[in-house]
């Protein structure tokens, strides 16, 4: 693709600051962006938004390491945390307030998100949660798995899970965005 792909152009901006702005716009307390491969340059992707900032070191090594990353910079007094991906640039700030609200009207252990028959993130996760995720070394499957029974899904449009991995992913991306959706 040329650059990171959290660096692509989107309907004016950076992926990884609309995802952003969509956070910053939805009601949470702190955004904390954890980056690695080119974190200099998604900092200043990111200059002017209300988000701090997080070095993984490891980012190389798998999600897992973010998670760890991110768990290290939540706030001391953070009751919960929500876990979302920079590469999902039609998730909202209307889904993330939902899950928010969700979290503090039924104060689950998680609150999931399901778009169609996927389940992927954004998801929340309450304190009590965090060494778990601390020592995760892929992605959160496993804990969303061991949880199920006291987890809360959200079912979200199908079409809002477009994760940019390719170029023909970023192309698809552009299309909607130039077509207004």
């Amino acid at each position: 693709m040329g650059v990171p792909k959290l660096l692509l152009s989107l309907g004016g901006e950076p992926i990884v600051r609309r995802t952003a702005r969509h956070l910053c716009d939805s009601g949470y307390d702190e955004v904390v962006v954890v980056a690695g491969y080119e974190h200099r340059f998604i900092a200043e992707a990111l200059d002017g938004l209300p988000v701090r900032h997080a070095l993984n070191p490891d980012f190389a090594t798998g999600m897992g390491s973010s998670f760890r990353t991110g768990v290290e910079h939540l706030a001391g007094d953070s009751e919960a945390a929500m876990f979302a991906l920079a590469d999902q640039p039609f998730v909202t700030a209307a889904e993330y307030r939902t899950i928010r609200e969700t979290w503090l009207l039924q104060r689950p252990l998680i609150v999931g998100s399901r778009f169609g028959e996927v389940t992927a993130p954004p998801h929340l996760f309450v304190r009590a949660l965090y060494p778990e995720l601390a020592a995760l070394q892929h992605g959160a499957r496993s804990i969303l798995q061991r949880y199920a029974d006291a987890m809360v899904v959200l079912h979200f449009a199908p079409d809002l899970l477009l994760d940019i991995d390719t170029p023909e992913d970023y192309d698809r991306a552009r299309a909607r965005v130039s077509a207004g959706r």
